[in-house]
């Protein structure tokens, strides 16, 4: 039996194949290649299917390409379950589908299953770019579905793009409308993704070197807008993690503190632990109140400037006093915080607590012990003895990105050595002094400074920001901030680091792709930053819209979030949309008349007024007729009319235009 194949048309074809590029295309970084060049042997099969080369794929072979790229994705991202290969799947689905497609339902099929693909861009990208780019693949696939649906019309291929463009601009009023008004149920983004993602920023331990190889990165790290004032940069330090172990080489987190003081992590829903009360923020000392968009690391800590008052939601307080988020940041997360940088902290240590923040290991940097001991004996206190050390730095060190290699007694090899390093060697290296020296010390990592927006409203933080510094602690007044960085180089405090680098330096900040790279020419400067506070404003209104802003909305609005009133403003608001939109297609449904036409309209007018009227589908000549048996004295002139508009319209005659409208125009002005 013969089976008879759907024959998509040409015009809805190629729209086709171009809404399905411009799908694949923001997915080119994390598909494999293997399924990109799939997709390009699916497009060529489909045109030569178009053009009767080749037959349509057997139910084997279909069966065959399935099975390949099922298996193909399990090699590519190594399961099958998670975000990416989920992802992989949808658009195999949707490519094959292509190749499968032989009636108007698989066509439509095919559309709509592009819908779903435009809607998983914005599990990468949210982006004001994204935003726009995915209402472009949306316009794409209406204007496809309305090639299918206009298949028997033959329009032209403008044409059918013009009109997907108007449905498409008549549904944005009440998509915007929905948006601001319809319960917020959590966006597709906020889904958990990326499981496999690369960590960026600060990691959970700190080596020579790492801290240099952040600042080849121009990414950004977080945004952060402050009520009312924006502290000086010098007060900058963005507390992220706390490191108390060190192996020799590297430092990291102690986990230690699990067995001090009860649990290690006071959440944010929690009562307060005991261990808490080791925090003393004076009820005079001024607090910054801010709020913070981080960008997705795949890590779970959270940055802070100072002591916060209270936790954020979804966070919680380490026993060293910084913030963890309930899970790792796997998108871009805001939090809101009220901070102070006037603090005491632990104004007592257990002997536990010290034991923890002096310990070293007993083989390496013997030098640097022995510096140590002798010094300590040498000084009156403590604050001599850091006031000595920070001069050693002041006087014999070089602050650089180019820092040596460095072997088994690293810190013998910097302080007496080598002297020349960046932030992490200068904390690395001071608190393994003040420990060897019997003074309670600790690394502290995160970010200091950041460039402020060009409205002076928020700060952008870099991952070149990221800096390191020491805690050390101080009878009587707790953990102290210790930076000696500041010591070699007071202008990466005070100005940021690329002023504080030297010009073969300042070419590894950022990489030559990133705009940061050439902050020094003013136009690209400025164009960059103003790129960044559309977007960041993008994030604060569009893409975290959530439940406290929207009840903020029904507020400012709506003069309360009752749910009468939300109820009376979608009603009202999509009443209002609705007409607007109905009276726009009743404007543009009224008949636009031709100038032959319209001549010949103006005759049949002048006999209505004289009692005749033509019927709807009566011709002009049957028309004559019944005025010459009605109006005998009007005849000939209608007769004449009559004649020219049949020349004109199906004759054409079109050079007797002028005439039709004289005769039509003497006509309708007697009387």
């Amino acid at each position: 039996m013969l089976t008879l194949i759907y024959q998509l048309p040409r015009n809805s074809l190629v729209w086709m194949l171009f809404a399905q590029a411009a799908l694949i295309l923001p997915h080119v970084q994390h598909l494999p290649a293997w399924l990109l060049f799939s997709w390009c042997v699916v497009v060529l099969w489909r045109i030569q299917i178009f053009r009767g080369i080749w037959a349509m794929p057997s139910t084997l072979i279909k069966a065959a390409l399935v099975g390949l790229s099922g298996l193909g994705i399990k090699l590519a991202y190594g399961t099958l379950l998670g975000i990416d290969p989920m992802v992989g799947l949808l658009i195999t689905a949707f490519l094959l589908k292509l190749l499968e497609m032989s009636t108007r339902r698989d066509a439509l099929v095919v559309i709509f299953l592009g819908f779903f693909v435009a809607a998983t861009q914005f599990l990468y990208d949210q982006t004001i770019f994204g935003g726009l780019y995915g209402l472009l693949t949306i316009l794409l696939l209406v204007i496809t579905l309305l090639s299918v649906n206009q298949a028997l019309v033959k329009p032209s291929f403008g044409g059918t793009g013009m009109k997907g463009a108007k449905i498409l601009l008549q549904s944005l009023p009440l998509m915007f409308l929905l948006f601001a008004i319809m319960p917020r149920l959590g966006a597709l983004w906020s889904v958990p993704q990326q499981t496999g993602a690369a960590q960026t920023g600060v990691s959970d331990s700190m080596s020579p070197g790492d801290f240099t190889d952040l600042t080849r990165s121009g990414k950004l790290a977080f945004r952060v807008s402050f009520q009312g004032e924006v502290p000086a940069r010098r007060d900058l330090y963005w507390r992220g993690l706390v490191f108390s172990e060190f192996d020799g080489r590297t430092w990291s987190q102690s986990s230690q503190w699990l067995y001090l003081d009860g649990a290690a992590i006071n959440w944010q829903n929690q009562k307060p632990f005991a261990w808490r009360n080791t925090l003393d923020i004076s009820p005079s000392a001024s607090l910054f109140n801010y709020s913070v968009v981080l960008e997705a690391t795949q890590q779970p800590w959270l940055y802070m400037l100072g002591m916060p008052i209270d936790i954020p939601s979804k966070a919680g307080l380490s026993r060293p006093h910084t913030l963890i988020s309930k899970g790792p940041v796997r998108q871009r997360r805001q939090y809101v915080l009220s901070t102070s940088t006037d603090y005491k902290l632990e104004r007592e240590l257990s002997d536990r607590q010290r034991r923890l923040e002096t310990t070293l290991p007993k083989t390496v940097n013997p030098e640097t012990r022995r510096r140590a001991e002798l010094w300590q004996s040498e000084s009156n206190s403590t604050a001599e003895l850091i006031d000595r050390l920070l001069k050693h730095y002041h006087d014999q060190f070089v602050y650089t990105l180019k820092t040596p290699d460095m072997g088994r007694h690293s810190v013998d090899e910097f302080l007496w050595g080598t002297q020349r390093g960046f932030c992490e060697h200068f904390a690395s290296s001071f608190v393994f002094f003040m420990r060897a020296a019997g003074i309670p010390a600790r690394v502290v990592a995160g970010y200091q400074g950041g460039e402020l927006s060009p409205a002076g409203d928020y700060l952008l933080v870099h991952q070149f920001d990221a800096h390191a510094w020491a805690e050390v602690w101080l009878p009587g007044q707790g953990w102290t901030r210790v930076d000696p960085t500041a010591s070699v180089a007071p202008e990466r405090i005070e100005q940021g680091l690329s002023d504080a680098l030297s010009d073969d330096d300042s070419d590894l900040l950022a990489g030559p792709l990133s705009l940061i790279y050439y902050r020094n020419i003013n136009i690209l400067n400025k164009l960059r930053l103003q790129w960044d506070a559309l977007n960041y404003y993008w994030y604060q209104r569009v893409v975290g819209y959530d439940d406290e802003q929207q009840m903020n909305f029904f507020r400012d609005w709506l003069g309360g979030e009752d749910p009468w009133r939300v109820a009376l403003a979608l009603i009202g608001g999509a009443a209002a949309v609705l007409g607007s939109l109905a009276l726009w297609v009743w404007y543009g449904s009224r008949r636009v008349l031709d100038p032959v036409t319209r001549a010949y309209y103006s005759m049949q007018r002048r006999m209505e007024k004289e009692g005749l009227t033509r019927g709807r589908g009566e011709a002009p000549r049957d028309f004559t007729a019944r005025v010459k048996q009605a109006r005998p004295d009007l005849a000939a002139q209608v007769n004449t009319i009559s004649q020219l508009y049949e020349k004109v319209m199906y004759g054409g005659y079109e050079a007797l235009t002028p005439e039709l409208k004289r005769q039509a125009r003497k006509f309708s002005h007697f009387s």
